[in-house]
């Protein structure tokens, strides 16, 4: 399990890899919480996940209605291997919307990975 929270300027990137299950819940409600406080802009990328069961999806979906709700940004990077999304079909739940991963995003990438 991994969730990794970044900051740089007034955007913050959440990077989920592995499983991200109930297991992982309190850890991702915090930092979802944590980047709603602390940014206008929140980036989630997704693309190393190999499980996110339906507890992590109504976190996300949630907080990304928090976020809206308080005029922040809220947006995936990259896209969700397609084993999570075929998961969430059969579960019945939309497809989480993506988007490319702009430069900036790239560099908050890159040195978050530089902290494992």
């Amino acid at each position: 399990m991994g969730i990794v929270l970044d900051h740089a300027n007034d955007t913050s990137l959440l990077q989920l890899e592995g499983v991200i299950d109930i297991a992982a819940a309190e850890d991702l409600k915090a930092a979802l919480f944590e980047a709603i406080k602390a940014a206008k802009a929140i980036h989630i990328s997704a693309e190393a996940v190999s499980e996110l069961d339906v507890c992590a999806y109504q976190l996300l979906w949630a907080a990304e209605r928090e976020a809206r709700r308080s005029g922040c940004e809220f947006a995936f990077t990259g896209r969700l291997p397609e084993a999570v999304e075929r998961a969430l079909a059969s579960a019945g739940l939309e497809p989480i919307a993506t988007r490319g991963e702009s430069p900036e995003m790239a560099t908050m990438s890159e040195r978050s990975k530089g902290r494992k």
